[in-house]
Order: structure tokens, then sequence, then C-alpha cells
């Protein structure tokens, strides 16, 4: 891109900040609390703000008490009782002061490293772009995680650190496994690295195994999996539509969700196979070396969480890593742009969603999975349309090809 011109993250910034500061002032002359005023914004907010950070550092505060979150009959300090299922490496949070005292300057700095990490992500780019990224940023189901002060930004900031550190595969590498650590599915960032860095993959893939082996033995958690949807409005995946059926009382086969699952895991190769037929002929290419890789560190972490079932919306977030890619498709005007104006267009209808319908009707939670299912499928054509084919994926995992 031509150097010439505004950056456009600096409407990010500037678009960023216009939202708190209208947070903050619908919050004052109508004595409405935050909570109010964000659910009014369309985000799923819950009481109090960052309650997922929260959550962690009621678990440090105990921890730091000398009890064991993990144990069945735990109750915090608060008095709650919510058996831990993170990974045991975030008590390590206590040791650097978290607590429930500190979560609200916890939450800022997360708030202050997800909007951050999103200007790298972006990279130099239009006004226009600028406007875009900001309509994504501030969108409900993106602003989410910022609300919740869910520590799956860390997550994200480590993607993007990978994305910074392409050229060099481990340290690119240590980043993806460090996130990796803290939640197992950002492991499908392992895809960029064996796409790109021929000759390493032996070693990468060595890495990824052992790096797999330490984080099953330290993970350590004690798990409580439910198919109670406390949070069915603001969530997505596979498993997603039959669990809302039963919600509302509908009686489905028990196995009905697994078939979800499995059928999204064949439709998703199938838009793959799909999106091969849609590459362009001769030397054109679509986009360029820093968003594809960006794409591929992020968008097979989402697909694995929508195949994983039923996900807060916040983990969207990892659909940002798409949008270097398609502004780059669209800006060359490479063929078959139409495609990028779908997914973007499919993007915002669904993580905007909430702010205008009325997610207490069954026909509007399901018509919105309808949202999502197609944005997972049209992920997975623009997947397969720069997917590199069976016999050059061969050779550049032989290392014989650039």
């Amino acid at each position: 891109m031509s150097g010439q011109g505004l950056d456009g993250r600096w409407v990010v910034v500037l678009c960023a900040s216009l939202y708190l500061v209208m947070a903050a002032v619908l919050t004052g002359p109508f004595h409405a609390g935050r909570t109010m005023v964000l659910q009014g914004m369309g985000v799923p907010a819950m009481e109090p703000l960052f309650g997922d950070t929260l959550c962690v550092a009621r678990w440090c505060d105990a921890y730091g008490m000398g009890e064991d979150p993990r144990a069945s009959d735990f109750s915090d300090p608060s008095g709650k009782n919510m058996t831990m299922n993170y990974p045991v490496y975030f008590l390590g949070l206590h040791h650097i002061g978290l607590s429930a005292r500190t979560v609200p300057a916890a939450g800022w700095i997360l708030c202050v490293l997800f909007l951050g990490s999103t200007l790298l992500l972006a990279g130099r780019c239009t006004l226009k772009e600028g406007f875009l990224w900001s309509a994504a940023v501030c969108s409900p189901v993106i602003v989410m995680i910022v609300e919740r002060g869910n520590l799956d930004i860390t997550i994200f900031a480590l993607l993007v650190l990978a994305l910074l550190a392409r050229r060099w595969p481990l340290l690119s590498g240590f980043a993806i496994l460090s996130a990796t650590a803290l939640k197992f599915y950002p492991i499908a960032g392992f895809l960029s690295l064996i796409t790109r860095k021929n000759g390493h993959w032996i070693l990468l893939c060595s890495f990824a195994f052992g790096g797999c082996v330490a984080i099953a033995l330290g993970i350590s958690t004690v798990g409580h999996l439910s198919t109670s949807l406390g949070l069915s409005s603001c969530c997505f995946g596979s498993k997603l539509v039959p669990l809302i059926m039963s919600d509302r009382g509908i009686r489905i086969p028990a196995s009905l969700p697994l078939f979800f699952q499995m059928g999204s895991l064949v439709l998703l190769a199938f838009s793959i196979w799909i999106g091969k037929s849609f590459r362009p002929d001769g030397n054109q290419t679509i986009g360029d070396e820093r968003s594809l890789a960006a794409f591929w560190i992020g968008v097979p972490v989402y697909l694995l969480v929508f195949l994983s079932g039923d996900q807060a919306d916040y983990k969207m977030v990892m659909l940002l890593f798409a949008f270097p890619f398609v502004l780059s498709w669209r800006r060359n005007i490479a063929s078959n742009e139409w495609i990028a104006s779908v997914w973007i267009t499919l993007f915002f209808i669904y993580a905007y969603w909430l702010f205008f319908s009325d997610e207490g009707s069954l026909r509007n939670q399901l018509l919105r999975q309808v949202i999502a299912w197609a944005l997972f499928l049209v992920t997975g054509l623009v997947a397969g349309l720069v997917m590199p084919s069976p016999g050059k994926w061969l050779r550049m995992l032989r290392g014989t090809e650039s």
C-alpha cells in the first residue's frame, strides 16, 4: 500500500474513543448503570463489568489463601460455588497481583491490550478500511470480549504476536504454543507455520507435539460441562441450533447435537472444495503476504471453535484475522471480489444482530444461527480459494518449494 494519506488506524482509535465516551455520557445523565447502557448498545453485558476476569481473580484469591479452586466442593471467597474450569496456569496471575480488588485495573489493561493488538493486526490501511475496522471493533460481538474482561484477549494478542514474528518460526511458534497453553483451540494456528516455512515442518510438528504433551500434563482442571445455555442468545457454533431447541423445551434426539457437529465438518470440507474452483487463473494472486499470514493464523482457529460446539460470541474475535486478507482482496480488485463482499456483509449482519433483534424470539435466535452457519461456510470457501493444492502442499512439507 502507498504510504501517502492518513493512516486509517487513527480512525479506529477515534471511533473506539468515541464509543467509550458515548457509553460514559449515557451512563451519567440517564443515571443508568454501565450494564444497562451496554445492553442498549447491543452488547449482551452482565453485572459486574469484567465479570470473567473477576471469576479468575476469585480463584486466584482462593489459591492465595491455600484453597484449591479445582476441588469439586470449592466455594470462592464471594460465597458463590463455581468450580474452576480454566487451565491451572491461570492461578499464576495471583503472583502478579490479580485479585478481586484489582479487577477494574486488570480489565482496563486488557482493553488497551486488545485495542493495541487490533491496530497491529490491521497494519497501515486506508481511511475507508479504517472505518470498516472501526465498525468491526465497535460491534456488539467484539465489544463483548472487552466487557467481560475475557482472557481470550491474551490469546488474541499472542496470535497477533505470532503474525508479527512470522519470519522467525520458533518465535512465532512459541507465541502460538503459549496461546494453546491457555486454551487448546489456538493450536490450529500452527497450520500457518507449516504452510509457510518450508523445510521446518519436522521441527514445527515436533515442537507442537511436545507442547501438547506439556499442556496435557499442566492443564489439570475439573470440568463441569453442561448443555445449559445461559448464553444461548449470544453464542454460536455447530451444536447450538439443537441446543437452543432443547433449551426451549423442544424434545430432540440426544444424538442431534453430535449430528450437527459432524454435519458441519462435512459441509466445511465441501465449501473448501467449492472454493478451489474460484481460484484465479494465471499469475493473479489474492491478498498480500502479510494478509495471507494473518488469515492462516486466525481463521483456522475460528473454524475449529465453530466445529467444537457452542461458544460465546466473543470468540468471533478470531475472524478479525480475516480482515487484512479480505480488505487486501477488495483493494487489489482481484477476481471474484464479490466473495469478499459477501463475507463482509455476513460478518456485519451477525456482528450487529443483537442490536436490532429480539433475542427472546426463538425465530430470531434460529435466524441468527442461519447467518452464523452462512458465515462459517463462506469462510471455508475463502479458505479453499487460497489453500495450496495437495501437490504443492506436499512439496512445501518436503521443503522443495518456496
